[in-house]
């Protein structure tokens, strides 16, 4: 899911609604064992101060108001900031510079779900890439399995061989019956194999159950 949030010009009723909206999807998508990857320019600061296991001490700056919401927002949903928890030296940890380079934040953030944090291997950001943006390209190296689908098939009703060999005498004499009904009967090969086969289950279905 990509996201851009409000920038610090907008009122937090406003960054509330974008709030609301991604809410509303990872409670359409983001249920049970999905894992839901967030990016995008969050317009916040975390910092580089801890918060339980949402937030390591990787990041960069003081935590600002937009960066608490953010927090609370993941820690809503189980996420982690991926950015804060690899060290990395501060110019492949900031994402956006003020024209003139006199001012460096750390806006852009990777959130996974915390269950999923093992297969993120690495966060840092290119700051050599030409992408003519004041952000500089964040990347996020992931390594996940693909969980096997089982599809589990309906078994077929089988005869009770059980049954079907305690009442094999009537069985032997029933279908003897029906294939002399039909010895009269011409045809090829086929047409008498079909009669066979006819006789064989009508005699079956008669005498013996099936079981599941």
């Amino acid at each position: 899911m990509q996201v851009y949030m409000p920038t610090s010009e907008y009122e937090d009723d406003e960054v509330e609604k974008v709030y609301d909206t991604t809410e509303e999807i990872l409670q359409e998508d983001g249920r049970g064992d999905t894992n839901s990857i967030i990016l995008g320019d969050w317009n916040s600061i975390v910092g580089d101060e801890s918060y339980q296991n949402i937030v390591r001490s990787h990041g960069l700056g003081r935590r600002n108001h937009r960066g608490q919401m953010l927090i609370d927002f993941c820690e809503r949903h189980g996420l982690i900031v991926t950015n804060t928890w690899f060290k990395k030296p501060k110019r492949r940890l900031y994402t956006w510079k003020a024209p003139g380079d006199w001012r460096q934040h750390q806006l852009d953030y990777n959130l996974v779900k915390h269950q999923f944090r093992n297969s993120v291997k690495d966060v840092k950001t290119l700051p050599g890439a030409d992408i003519d943006s004041h952000h500089n390209l964040l990347v996020a190296k992931f390594r996940t399995r693909l969980k096997k689908i089982i599809r589990f098939q309906k078994r077929r009703p089988r005869w009770d061989l059980e049954k079907l060999y305690a009442q094999r005498q009537s069985v032997q004499e029933t279908l003897k019956q029906k294939l002399s009904a039909t010895e009269s009967e011409s045809g090829n090969a086929e047409v008498q194999w079909n009669n066979i086969k006819e006789c064989m289950l009508d005699t079956v279905s008669d005498l013996v159950d099936k079981v599941e």
